[in-house]
């Protein structure tokens, strides 16, 4: 700041200590805007170095005046507004969006740029901006606007339904500002706006992040696609988060999923372990978001986008050296073979070599990987299902199967069957509850005893 700047800045502020009704707008929104450009976090000089705490030095403790400036500025608002000044939609808009977005800036302390005092006075300047938007808390700042009708009676309400009408959510706004400040050519440049895009999308309502996935989505991509391990993590965490809480028809809305996919597919050659163990959750979320998209039902595929990831991971692992990734890979391989369900089947085979081979290699005193392969299994439920379902079809009284091949199925089922209750007799044993019960055709209900009786004893 020149000492001109600072003159005028410590005028201001000496004259919102004068007891007054109302404040002005303009002069309000002059000295905003002048005091939050003052405390944003500087650009770097170089984003294509990773940077360091030695990059943003004295940046927390000139934040500290700034943020404390803003905080008595939003104490004034708040006073004139209790004292009955009406402020217009478009100035609270603007003063709301532009502090809360530099607080966003400062409030972990953890960030380079941060310190705890920067954090709690953030924090404060947050709190306040609840006071004056009259909310709770700062997820409900986030989504509802002020609506002033406290103690008013109902006539009085009734009678503001029309300025009610005009109201919005601050998110949406606060969005639009933040988009238009991180984009794809400039978030290195900026690495606060980096960490409040993460620190919002983590304290917004879970039902708010879909209604915005216009906003949120786009920097998680851009992110993610960054050389540096540690964006891609960052934006891979960011994107595996949006996929829980988002519904799939959401994702596959406007071709997001499949672009969600694109994005994380060529990630899948990483050699970095920690890229690795964050990947393979989102990946496999937005594999099954897209298998299971409604227009397929009803198509049989001979591979699906989870049989690609399963097939890059065995040949992942079959040859892999590095106890690291052997240890990752043998993590995330039950978790991929879950979402795979009953087409884990196909690759059997593959599975067993590369199985034998993790069970036979020594990795390490805490053999993580040989106790992750012994993890592995199939779905015992939808393997009962299965079988369950093929002796009904191949008894029907209209199927044209021979006795010959009546018996071939039969006897290749009760192997099936047996082998699973060796491997899990407690769930075998739950799962067949019941099934003497089932409404089906005799020759059925016969077949069922004979395979399924002996595992009951």
């Amino acid at each position: 700041m020149t000492s001109v700047q600072n003159e005028k800045l410590l005028d201001f502020l000496e004259s919102l200590n004068i007891t007054k009704n109302q404040v002005c707008e303009d002069e309000l929104t002059s000295t905003v805007t002048y005091v939050v450009k003052a405390c944003h976090v500087p650009p770097l000089q170089n984003p294509n170095v990773p940077y360091t705490a030695s990059d943003f030095e004295s940046v927390a403790n000139n934040a500290e005046i700034q943020l404390s400036v803003i905080l008595r500025i939003l104490d004034r608002i708040y006073s004139a507004k209790k004292g009955g000044q009406k402020f217009s939609p478009v100035f609270t808009r603007n003063v709301v969006v532009s502090c809360f977005l530099v607080a966003c800036e400062y409030i972990d302390e953890n960030w380079e740029w941060g310190s705890k005092k920067t954090a709690n006075t953030s924090e404060s300047v947050m709190n306040k901006l609840c006071e004056v938007c009259n909310c709770r808390s700062v997820q409900t700042f986030l989504t509802h606007t002020s609506t002033d009708t406290a103690g008013r009676s109902s006539t009085e309400n009734d009678m503001n339904a029309v300025e009610k009408e005009k109201e919005v959510f601050y998110l949406k706004y606060i969005l639009q500002r933040l988009s238009e400040m991180l984009n794809k050519n400039n978030w290195k440049i900026y690495p606060a706006l980096k960490m409040s895009y993460v620190w919002i999308l983590h304290n917004i309502r879970r039902e708010h992040v879909e209604e915005h996935l216009v906003y949120l989505l786009p920097p998680a991509l851009f992110i993610v696609d960054d050389w540096e391990q540690q964006n891609k993590v960052l934006g891979l965490k960011c994107l595996h988060y949006i996929l829980e809480i988002t519904t799939g028809s959401e994702l596959r809305w406007y071709g997001r999923a499949a672009v969600i996919y694109n994005a994380l597919k060529p990630i899948l050659h990483s050699r970095e372990a920690e890229v690795l163990e964050v990947l393979y959750p989102a990946i496999i979320k937005v594999a099954v978001v897209l298998d299971s998209d409604p227009s397929n039902t009803g198509q049989l595929k001979n591979e699906n986008i989870r049989d690609v990831i399963l097939q890059q991971l065995l040949r992942d692992m079959r040859y892999e050296q590095n106890l690291a990734l052997r240890c990752v890979y043998a993590n995330e391989l039950p978790r991929v073979l879950a979402a795979m369900g009953i087409f884990a089947i196909r690759w059997s085979q593959d599975l067993m070599d590369v199985c034998t081979d993790y069970i036979a290699t020594y990795d390490g005193a805490t053999a993580s990987s040989r106790i992750s392969i012994l993890r592995v299994h199939i779905d015992a439920s939808s393997m009962m299902q299965m079988v369950v379902r093929l002796l009904y079809d191949v008894t029907d009284e209209d199927s044209d199967y021979s006795p010959q091949t009546l018996h071939n199925v039969t006897q290749e089922a009760g192997i099936l069957i047996s082998f699973l209750h060796s491997a899990v007799p407690k769930t075998c044993q739950e799962l067949c509850q019941g099934l003497g019960d089932i409404p089906v055709h005799p020759q059925c209900q016969l077949l069922l005893k004979k395979i399924f009786s002996p595992l009951m004893n």
